[in-house]
């Protein structure tokens, strides 16, 4: 299958989308290049292809199984004309022989074109760096995890997001509770006072973003939001040079259970915030309905993936590529668990049987 690679006019090589001057960018003579002037160049560029029609005597291709041969497919790089074996849903990937960026137009031709691109703003050494002081600051980290640890895999990818707007009314019902305190010479009295507080109103929602690949965790993309759509662009190509992009492979209507979850939450924070000036707030009823589905859009927005490996286990991390914003789970060493419980709570425990004693032995209890 073809590919598209962006070449440099003055040396030939690869040009990758260089995340600092939003520009396309040649590693080996330094010159940048912008997407306007890109698009002259991509109406140039042909693909040279070789014809082989003879093969040797005795062979036949590997018969691949029906779920193997659906999810994958070969590309051909334009540079080195090595094939590249990838997943269906890659959109854009890197030569693993010439290290040239290499784009999959067609992995977008027969899907929804892309409306929307959040480019690439955090660089791998950035991510390098966010992932070691991820570290920091972890009483309950092994230390000989940061000696010992090696990224495994890093890598930048360009995640699908459907974004999704929404009209919605919601009505809440709560159980308030407001109480006061006095003293006379005897006794210290306290009046509770208890309300019915009813709000009730609309909400509009733009561009709530939801995943649509199967493939990657939905709550570690929740976890590195929230992308600031200021950056949004409309989708060239050029942008995906030198990165990984994946294309959806679930679309909007197989999302609404996951648009709607995260819609009604929303709702339920932004009329609980409004609820004020009590002491105790419980939710009794709630009605939550949507008024209207509006449009749904698609964007590619940049994700940084990476993977360390110590004691023989693989430990996950996503970086928000626009943001910076990292998470990722950590081990917990036994020993240092133990100690930190005994110096947190420990005194503690002292300080409270010393009360008690003190107070036995005043005949207060």
């Amino acid at each position: 299958m073809d590919t598209v690679n962006y070449k440099c006019p003055n040396c030939s090589a690869g040009l990758a989308f260089d995340s600092k001057s939003q520009k396309m960018k040649c590693e080996y003579c330094g010159n940048t290049y912008s997407l306007e002037e890109l698009e002259q160049l991509a109406e140039q560029q042909d693909t040279v292809k070789e014809d082989t029609t003879t093969h040797w005597e005795g062979f036949e291709p590997e018969q691949w199984q029906s779920d193997e041969k659906s999810n994958m497919a070969v590309w051909s790089c334009p540079s080195c004309g090595a094939e590249v074996l990838a997943e269906k849903t890659t959109g854009a990937t890197i030569c693993p022989y010439c290290d040239n960026p290499m784009i999959m137009p067609e992995q977008f031709a027969d899907t929804y074109r892309p409306d929307y691109v959040i480019p690439f703003k955090k660089s791998k050494k950035e991510a390098i760096e966010a992932l070691k002081k991820h570290y920091e600051k972890k009483p309950l980290l092994p230390r000989v995890f940061k000696n010992e640890n090696h990224i495994e895999e890093i890598k930048a990818v360009y995640v699908p997001f459907w974004l999704f707007d929404l009209d919605t009314a919601g009505r809440f019902q709560y159980d308030a509770t407001r109480s006061r305190v006095w003293d006379d010479d005897d006794y210290t009295y306290t009046e509770t006072s208890h309300y019915r507080v009813v709000r009730a109103g609309k909400m509009k929602f733009q561009k709530i973003p939801v995943d649509g690949s199967k493939a990657i965790d939905d709550t570690m993309m929740e976890a590195i939001e929230p992308y600031d759509y200021a950056d949004l662009k409309e989708f060239n190509l050029s942008y995906l040079s030198g990165y990984m992009a994946d294309k959806y492979d679930q679309e909007p209507d197989d999302l609404t259970a996951r648009v709607y979850e995260r819609m009604e939450q929303s709702v339920r924070e932004g009329f609980r915030s409004s609820v004020e000036c009590y002491e105790t707030v419980t939710t009794k009823k709630e009605k939550i309905t949507v008024t209207n589905k509006g449009q749904v859009k698609y964007g590619l927005f940049p994700v940084w993936f990476l993977n360390t490996k110590w004691n023989g286990k693989t430990y996950s991390f996503a970086m928000n590529g626009q943001t910076g914003h990292l998470i990722g789970d950590l081990p917990v060493g036994k020993t240092l668990a133990v100690k930190y419980w005994f110096k947190h709570h420990i005194p503690l425990t002292l300080i409270m049987a010393a009360i008690v004693t003190a107070l036995r032995l005043k005949g207060v209890i």
